[in-house]
């Protein structure tokens, strides 16, 4: 993929220059064309001036041309919302031997972490292969810094970089996001009948990541009386990359949930008129050990929270240091979704796979074993994934269909995943299966929660 990419770039680079070539054969006759007037229609003093101004417009100096015209190349190892964690990120790289800077990308308002070189591409494809921490590096050509054109391309798209939501800059309250009250639960059946299930209505071509576009503009918040203003600061301890994910706002007094609001945005909480002003913030993000901080709103920086806790202007800054899981720790995707007696996901299930991904991706020596439960242990038909068509999220496929037990349709779901993680790049050799049915139910299989119960669990055997 590497090699093609160089191609492209070096016939583009061909074609430039027989458009530079052109160029200068039209500019040398127009300088020719003038000195070639006659005398009589223009003085010489005059017209060796006008020959020198229009010399000086045809054939600018090389640092003019090339500041105007040729954008750089950077290799990016991260993109940060906050000026502190790009600040982190180099350190850590110089560690490792990357003489890493950073500046702001003036149209996406984030922090670029980065190192260049003369061929671009090539250390990309070094660091991803010395560097496991860094598998989403990417090149990027255009402008960086306050001072550029707003205009910039980007040469290859990486992946699980989102364009951020939050302004970088020292007015952090100038957020996109605003202030978060909902949350939804999933409404899922509570018992799988292992009946026939019909088609239903599901494109694939929906199953992408979500990336924000630079054309959107930035929304001020309005202050309003009783409110404070959270940034939630959720960082990956290992690589030092920014985590979006869900965070829950509890009243500690209380021992109540007050809300459930997203990392990497700002959040608006009430009072929570509890006699002492504090909130308790514990993460809930997939791959990761729960952490949980304690603030006082009023005072939120003091001698038990200066270590993790800072403000920008109206707005108060969490830090979470986030850990990766370890062996023998169990982890359950409740955010990946089957259809009804079917090993087929749905498709909002990407969201938690491309999780388990980065995972993966992020620890080579990483190896998991994906356990799949149901709902009871009904028998029935079970669809599940032809590998001729591997159509992972829709039932309108190619798919196979057998008679079967609860457990035989939980191992076609750890498989599915499995085969999922496949297609992406991961050795089948790091990624184990086994299928339990409903012998591990988690609730009464008639309780409004019973739906936990249909899920797949991934143990961490080899980290």
């Amino acid at each position: 993929m590497l090699e093609i990419e160089e191609l492209t770039i070096k016939r583009l680079v061909g074609q430039q220059e027989i458009i530079t070539l052109t160029s200068r054969f039209f500019k040398l006759f127009s300088v020719y064309f003038f000195i070639m007037i006659p005398h009589v229609y223009i003085s010489r003093l005059y017209k060796a001036v006008l020959l020198l101004s229009l010399l000086a417009f045809l054939f600018p100096s090389k640092a003019t041309s090339q500041s105007s015209t040729e954008s750089e190349s950077y290799v990016v190892i991260g993109a940060f919302a906050i000026e502190k964690n790009a600040k982190r990120l180099i350190s850590y790289a110089k560690e490792k031997g990357i003489q890493a800077e950073y500046q702001i990308h003036p149209n996406k308002d984030l922090y670029y972490v980065y190192e260049q070189v003369e061929n671009s591409f090539k250390e990309r494809r070094r660091i991803k292969e010395v560097f496991p921490e860094f598998y989403d590096v990417w090149v990027y050509e255009g402008k960086l810094g306050r001072n550029y054109d707003q205009q910039s391309n980007l040469a290859d798209t990486p992946s699980g970089v989102d364009s951020g939501s939050l302004l970088a800059s020292n007015s952090i309250s100038e957020a996109s996001s605003g202030i978060m009250d909902s949350s939804s639960e999933p409404n899922l059946p509570v018992e799988e009948s292992m009946s026939e299930e019909g088609s239903a209505e599901v494109n694939e071509s929906n199953v992408t990541e979500e990336v924000e576009s630079d054309e959107s503009e930035p929304v001020k918040l309005e202050k309003k009386e009783g409110i404070y203003y959270l940034y939630l600061n959720t960082v990956n301890s290992k690589n030092l990359k920014e985590v979006k994910g869900k965070v829950n706002v509890i009243d500690p007094v209380r021992a109540k949930q007050l809300k459930e609001a997203k990392s990497h945005e700002i959040v608006g909480v009430r009072d929570p008129k509890n006699g002492s002003k504090t909130v308790k913030l514990a993460t809930q993000i997939f791959g990761f050990r729960e952490v949980q901080q304690t603030i006082n709103l009023d005072e939120p920086v003091n001698d038990s929270t200066s270590s993790y806790v800072h403000t920008i202007g109206d707005s108060i800054i969490v830090d979470f240091e986030l850990q990766r899981y370890k062996k023998g720790d169990v982890i359950i995707m409740y955010n990946v979704y089957f259809f009804k007696d079917a090993a087929i996901m749905k498709p909002e299930s990407i969201y938690e796979l491309n999780s388990l991904l980065d995972m993966l991706r992020e620890n080579e020596k990483l190896v998991v074993q994906l356990h799949g439960h149901t709902n009871g242990n009904s028998h029935g038909k079970v669809l599940h994934l032809d590998l001729e068509d591997k159509n992972f999220f829709s039932l309108n496929a190619n798919h196979k269909e057998d008679n079967g037990t609860a457990k035989k349709l939980s191992e076609y779901r750890a498989y599915t995943i499995q085969h999922w993680l496949m297609e992406q790049g991961i050795s089948e050799e790091r990624i184990e299966i086994k299928g339990w049915g409903g012998k591990k139910m988690i609730y009464d299989k008639h309780d409004t929660q019973a739906y936990k119960n249909v899920r797949v669990e991934v143990e961490i055997l080899e980290d």
